[in-house]
């Protein structure tokens, strides 16, 4: 197996990683790699090759690094991002439960709540939407204030 091959496996392994991935990084490797292989059909020896890489990689990066947020743009367009963790509470409704401090009640679990405004007061049964948070107290706004 010649040099050109590994330059060739490396080169369309980084290619496929940049598919899965889309972050432009596997991009410049694979592509780089892809200018080594063609340093080894000319007859350059691995020092040669390991060269043109860094090379390649290198230029190929500082000649698109301007426009890598349109191209990381372009190859995200039309993904859906979906929230996770505590972002993912954001726009949920429940209602009001009083003990010694207000909660609501999400998906089974009791979170500790707040008005996002604190001129608001709350009680008890009064239908709520999370607004934000704050560590892990949610800020909450009444439904109905919302549509007013």
């Amino acid at each position: 197996m010649g040099i050109w091959s590994l330059w060739l496996i490396l080169g369309v392994g980084f290619l496929i990683a940049e598919v899965l991935t889309m972050s432009t990084t596997c991009l410049y490797i694979g592509t780089g790699a892809l200018a080594a292989m063609c340093g080894a059909f000319l007859g350059l020896g691995w020092t040669g090759t390991i060269v043109t890489f860094v090379v390649a990689t290198v230029l190929l990066y500082l000649l698109t690094y301007r426009w890598r947020g349109k191209l990381l743009r372009a190859l995200h367009k039309g993904a859906r991002h979906t929230a996770t963790g505590m972002d993912a509470l954001i726009g949920r409704t429940g209602t009001v439960e009083l003990a010694d401090t207000f909660r609501m009640r999400i998906d089974g679990d009791k979170w500790q709540i707040r008005p996002a405004h604190p001129e608001v007061k709350l009680r008890a049964g009064e239908e709520v939407r999370v607004v934000g948070y704050d560590s892990i107290i949610l800020s909450v706004e009444k439904e109905n204030t919302k549509n007013q």
